[in-house]
């Protein structure tokens, strides 16, 4: 029951967050000067065809109308329609969410196959060859931008070699080897900077975690040293390295706009980007809500995954 408890504690929380964005953003397009239905259509749009569109929007009603059936909406899906081509915006999300939810999960998927293998061996083998390798590595993948390297990779692998497809986004159900093929360079170009970043984490979590008392207690008792290393100390060391890894998973699909357009992905990024550009502001609100309810339920999630990662871990209740 502790744990139910403290889940449903975390959701009314989270839903109080996505409540608190939703007020911000609706105060924020309502707050930039001039009349938002003219700059949604421009200055150049006939007067009847703006006037359409504040009906359209309830921008001739009180503000406090307009607020209440802009939460009502919300509470039942609607996050209204795109300006630009009349779509529902919550129907354009989900049609961008695919190639950017395939980019961020494969790029978090590798960054952790490098990072933590490489953290462990970092903080392990201090000051040798290996570990001098894998913070090289991390200063290069937190140091060069991800666009960048996403250039690189399709110069090499799809221009040098035509190994891979350098554009575009293929769906899973068109076949899981061509959609990997296409997923895989834009998931090394956004994993490979995460990766730097979580191998760094795991390498300082690591070496805390050897000097504690119970690490030498472990080994004092004749255990081995594959299993103190990995069930006393990895499994400490990962707490803080799941911390950051959540946040970085939402900061990922939100920034990855760069990589999308290098490798010609039309993604969740590009979209708000090209929506930003349009004025269309009933897609940024609806990508901003959005993506602010990945940011609030990461952090459940990594909670979650605490209690896997250690089951001493107890919520509720009983803390």
């Amino acid at each position: 029951m502790g744990m139910r408890r403290y889940i449903a504690k975390r959701v009314g929380h989270a839903a109080l967050v996505i409540y608190f964005v939703a007020t911000v953003v609706f105060i924020a397009v309502r707050s930039i000067p001039g009349d938002p239905a003219r700059l949604m259509l421009g200055g150049d749009a006939p007067p009847e065809a703006i006037e359409a569109l504040r009906q359209e929007l309830r921008l001739d009603e009180p503000v406090y109308i307009q607020y209440f059936y802009w939460m009502r909406d919300i509470l039942f899906g609607d996050l209204g329609e795109s300006i630009f081509n009349n779509q529902p915006v919550l129907d354009l999300l989900i049609g961008v969410a695919g190639p950017t939810l395939s980019i961020g999960l494969v790029g978090m998927a590798i960054a952790f196959l490098i990072a933590i293998p490489a953290g462990i061996v970092s903080a392990t083998r201090r000051y040798q060859v290996e570990d001098y390798l894998a913070t090289l590595f991390s200063f290069i993948g937190i140091s060069v931008p991800g666009f960048f390297i996403g250039i690189l990779l399709i110069l090499v692998f799809a221009n040098r070699f035509e190994f891979l497809p350098a554009f575009g986004y293929v769906k899973p159900q068109e076949g899981l080897v061509t959609w990997f093929s296409h997923v895989i360079l834009p998931a090394l170009a956004v994993g490979v900077p995460y990766g730097g970043i979580i191998m760094r984490m795991t390498r300082s979590s690591m070496l805390e975690v050897l000097n504690e008392d119970y690490m030498r207690t472990a080994r004092s008792k004749g255990l081995s040293p594959r299993l103190v290393l990995y069930k006393h100390g990895l499994q400490n060391a990962l707490i803080p390295v799941v911390t950051v890894s959540g946040i970085l998973f939402a900061v990922l699909l939100g920034g990855v706009v760069s990589v999308e357009i290098v490798f010609g992905i039309r993604g969740m990024g590009r979209l708000l980007i090209n929506s930003i550009n349009r004025r269309d502001f009933p897609v940024i609100q609806g990508g901003v809500i959005l993506i602010s309810i990945v940011f609030v339920f990461m952090n459940l999630l990594v909670d979650l995954v605490y209690t896997m990662i250690n089951p001493k871990i107890k919520y509720g209740g009983g803390e």
